[in-house]
């Protein structure tokens, strides 16, 4: 089937071919009306080459030899013979250079449109490459930025350690040079003085080991949860019995747990979280304050919340409470490693739970922790 156009120009090509060969009929000295059938040959040459547009050329060139062989006015056939035949041949040239300049522009649409879609895949290709380097890029500023911090924990790492290494060891140097100079029986008050600060001395040493052993065991991925069913109940005064000897005088520890509370959870881990977070609140409260420490399950999750009213946190130090060895700026006066919420904070992440902190300035502290309770071991 043609398209419109291309029935269109067949009908004009056959038109033209028609009136033409009635013109050389009727004049055929006259040799301008073969530019007639070259304009039909031509016109065939841009429509769909099929039979019709074969027989089109192939009778526009039959009938331009017919004419030549008419009988002429002019007596010198030869003459005139050569005339129809330099228009076939002029015809014939015509068609050839056209379809030249046609095959050639197609084969230079053809070079064009590879040429774009080279383009096209060199510009795809441009682009993945600056999409690697600049993902390469932020990798890079990535682990600047990690080495960057590495180097400044670690240039924090040596200057707490070397002040809070150095502050019990001094104590337990000097007390236990002072006790050498009580001996006799009425000098007791003042060697247990010294005694207490000794072993005040030692637990603030072993506390810092136990952070820095546990901060290098989380890195190493040495800690791994290994839930258990746990009575919540006599959980939390196994924990309440230990830190009682931490606290500081008057203090009071209250806990509000449920009786039948059942817990699947690593035990380990949360002994560690709870004895931290109430050790802290203890250490940042006064003296003659109570602590409080509630757990209770709601929706399948395990919620606590431990609570002081101790000095509280600065709003401007809120955003780096679980950050390595930070401290707040109100607290340089307390002993302790800057590390204790920071690991607290990724065993709870090791728990699936969330932690938040609430306080205000010299009004206290609330941390609400809560994390699944799997039933299910």
């Amino acid at each position: 089937m043609f398209h419109f156009g291309q029935r269109q120009t067949l009908v004009i090509s056959i038109f033209i071919m028609l009136v033409t060969a009635c013109l050389l009929v009727w004049r055929p000295d006259y040799n301008f009306f073969d530019g007639g059938l070259i304009t039909a040959i031509l016109l065939t040459i841009f429509i769909k080459k099929d039979a019709p547009t074969r027989f089109m050329g192939i009778a526009c060139t039959i009938l331009v030899v017919v004419i030549a062989c008419l009988p002429h006015r002019n007596p010198n056939l030869a003459e005139v013979f050569i005339e129809h035949f330099f228009s076939l041949i002029l015809v014939i040239s015509s068609t050839l250079l056209v379809l030249f300049l046609k095959r050639l522009y197609r084969t230079m649409q053809e070079l064009n449109q590879a040429l774009e879609k080279e383009v096209e895949k060199r510009t795809a290709n441009l682009e993945l490459a600056l999409s690697h380097l600049a993902s390469s890029q932020a990798e890079l500023k990535d682990a600047l930025e990690k080495e960057k911090e590495l180097s400044e924990i670690k240039s924090r790492f040596v200057s707490m350690a070397s002040h809070e290494f150095r502050t019990p060891l001094s104590a337990i140097l000097s007390s236990a040079a002072l006790i050498g100079k009580y001996p006799s029986s009425e000098d007791q008050p003042r060697r247990e003085k010294h005694v207490q600060k000794i072993r005040d001395s030692v637990i603030h040493l072993n506390e810092l080991l136990e952070d820095f052993l546990s901060l290098g065991r989380i890195e190493e991925g040495k800690i791994h949860v290994h839930p258990e069913n746990i009575s919540m109940y006599n959980f939390s005064h196994e924990t309440a019995e230990e830190v009682q000897g931490l606290l500081k005088p008057g203090q009071v520890l209250d806990a509000d747990v449920q009786n039948d509370l059942q817990v699947t959870s690593d035990k380990r881990l949360l002994k560690h979280i709870f004895v931290n977070l109430l050790t802290n609140a203890s250490k940042f409260s006064p003296e003659g304050t109570s602590i409080h420490w509630k757990v209770w399950e709601e929706n399948g999750h395990i919620h606590a919340i431990v609570q002081d009213h101790g000095m509280g946190i600065p709003e401007e130090d809120k955003a780096y409470l679980f950050s390595s060895f930070f401290r707040g700026r109100n607290v340089t006066n307390i002993q302790g490693t800057g590390l204790g919420l920071h690991i607290v904070k990724r065993y709870v992440d090791m728990l699936h739970g969330r932690i938040s902190v609430e306080s205000e300035l010299n009004k206290g502290t609330k941390i609400i922790i809560n994390f699944p309770n799997h039933q299910t071991i």
